[in-house]
């Protein structure tokens, strides 16, 4: 495992003066078990579980933890251990805010597979995501309301205004008032068009019953 050692803040780093002031520095495996404890300790679950298992982790924290031993000063008022353990802390934040937003940037193919119990291979993720918006194929093959309406509306036994208020009415959706300003009536009278083809279509077809 390589090891790549930055200062945590430069500025720091020039005002210590580390050759004039030489610690009595551990062994890298000490510090990477220094780093291991204070991630049991200050981590939290479940991330302490997570971060013991990945080098990158540890060895994030083993890093800072060592240039806080640089940084330490014996007369500086804090123990080596405190202010090594406060290192420490700062590091896990950083590494949890890192983790944090690499997971929110996080996305997914639609060919994502996703394993469960008992899922074989997995399912594709396109395959469990319902459109909202797209009619089955049943649906659109034998159930196609529109076209039913359309054939019924389309009855000579319909005036042509009557057949225009039904199809802005049911075919294009529009409420009562919309039909009115459009056709230049006033909304009671588009109401007894509707009326009065509903009953027409009802004696001769059966509809609406």
């Amino acid at each position: 495992m390589t090891v790549v050692l930055k200062d945590i803040d430069i500025q720091k780093r020039s005002n210590n003066n580390y050759s004039e002031n030489p610690p009595n520095m551990y062994s890298l495996n000490k510090y990477r078990e220094i780093a291991k404890k204070c991630i049991s300790l200050f981590a939290g679950y479940p991330m302490s579980s997570k971060m013991i298992k990945d080098e990158d982790a540890i060895a994030h924290v083993a890093e800072h933890i060592v240039w806080g031993h640089l940084r330490w000063k014996e007369n500086g008022g804090r123990t080596l251990r405190s202010y090594l353990n406060q290192c420490a802390i700062w590091s896990i934040k950083v590494w949890k805010t890192k983790i944090y937003q690499s997971e929110k940037k996080k996305t997914r193919s639609l060919n994502h597979t996703i394993s469960g119990d008992g899922d074989v291979g997995g399912s594709q993720q396109y395959a469990i995501i319902a459109d909202q918006k797209s009619s089955e194929p049943f649906d659109i093959l034998f159930n196609d309301k529109k076209v039913e309406a359309k054939n019924i509306i389309n009855n000579s036994c319909l005036t042509k205004l009557q057949n225009s208020c039904m199809k802005q009415r049911y075919l294009e959706g529009k409420k009562l008032r919309e039909i009115a300003e459009t056709m230049g009536v006033s909304r009671q009278a588009v109401n007894q068009h509707i009326t009065k083809a509903i009953n027409k279509l009802r004696k001769h077809h059966g509809v609406c019953n």
